[in-house]
């Protein structure tokens, strides 16, 4: 059996997706999967074993492409599509929440389209699941259902998702610690001011505020003689440097320096990683390493780490009855932030140290 995902979306929901690899190959052994996704992530699932292809689609190229010139587009995305169907794949697992994948693999060929009838987008799969939102369960489990769709019950020995970290990685770790004078002994802590790219001009209610981040830096480094480094994409360098003056110079800003690859090796050089809500944080989860994460509108149970786990503290306030406010993929108006207000120094200065301790 050929079997195709399709996952448009950012690091998160990629990861999110690594338990429905793993269920169809302790499924179907032999099946052979195909992956499709945006050009950033695509370096998250570059060395999954179970993986027999991966395609990149990238919506930006072919917009930029599509205003110069329709025809040159046109052409393109055909060649992407031959390109597709020379695997000649049996099922599409169709996670985009839109109908354009598949509309386009029907066409192509491949018979059996599994995936979400979201807001009636899935007019042209041949099985699907209604749904209006994630907010019930965890994502995670969500894209396990799509199996069921397929006859297949995934429930028995379901895997967390999962990065599977390649020698250069390790290579680009070992050089980020010599480069900068940070012993394999030493306790590196990561920390996030950010949240990630994928939010856009919705990020800022998702953050902490970098004053606590840099704070809470300030007293490991005192109490732990902890190494701090910052984290965080090309546009979360000044957040990230706003924080690391805060502490006297003495964390690391490495924010924007690097790819996910790379990033992928100074994550797993981690001891813990404080973070507000977002991609890192599932990079870090499916790392191993321990994690406390910062959750204010978003609802941890559907976006945190899965499954829970001691090894995993999230701090969010259950008792501010407007929270989460971020339901069926859309934000409620709010101005005021209470969610990440309540949520002290103190308290993400504890769960660190608990995390330490494990």
């Amino acid at each position: 059996m050929k079997i195709l995902i399709i996952n448009p979306f950012g690091i998160g929901d990629v990861l999110f997706s690594t338990p429905l690899i793993e269920a169809i190959k302790r499924i179907f052994p032999q099946s052979y999967i195909g992956y499709i996704c945006n050009r950033r992530v695509s370096e998250l699932i570059r060395t999954n074993p179970h993986l027999g292809r991966i395609f990149v689609y990238e919506k930006d190229d072919y917009r930029e492409i599509w205003r110069h010139s329709k025809m040159r587009c046109l052409v393109k995305i055909l060649a992407f599509l031959r390109d597709v169907r020379k695997e000649r794949f049996d099922v599409s697992i169709d996670l985009s929440l839109n109908y354009q994948y598949s509309m386009l693999f029907k066409l192509i060929g491949i018979k059996t389209r599994a995936g979400f009838n979201y807001r009636n987008r899935g007019k042209f799969l041949t099985h699907k699941i209604d749904i209006e939102s994630f907010d019930d369960k965890h994502v995670v489990e969500h894209y396990l259902d799509v199996l069921r769709l397929l006859g297949v019950d995934p429930s028995k020995g379901i895997a967390a998702p999962k990065i599977y970290v390649s020698e250069e990685s390790r290579r680009f770790g070992e050089k980020f610690l010599e480069e900068n004078s940070i012993a394999k002994t030493d306790l590196l802590i990561g920390m996030v001011p950010g949240c990630g790219a994928s939010w856009g001009r919705d990020a800022g209610r998702r953050r902490w505020e970098g004053k606590n981040f840099a704070i809470v830096a300030d007293r490991l480094i005192e109490k732990y003689n902890a190494r701090v480094v910052l984290l965080g994409n090309s546009k979360e360098t000044n957040i990230c440097e706003d924080v690391r003056a805060a502490t006297n110079d003495r964390a690391i800003n490495y924010s924007g320096k690097t790819s996910i690859e790379k990033l992928i090796g100074i994550l797993s050089r981690c001891k813990v990683l404080i973070t507000n809500e977002g991609g890192m944080l599932h990079m870090a989860a499916s790392l191993g390493i321990r994690t406390v994460s910062i959750f204010g509108p978003v609802d941890e149970t559907t976006y945190g780490p899965y499954p829970r786990s001691a090894d995993h503290i999230i701090l969010a306030k259950k008792d501010i009855p407007c929270r989460p406010c971020y339901k069926r993929f859309k934000y409620n108006d709010c101005d005021e932030r209470r969610c990440l207000e309540a949520i002290t120094v103190d308290e993400v200065f504890r769960a660190a140290e608990g995390a330490i301790r494990r």
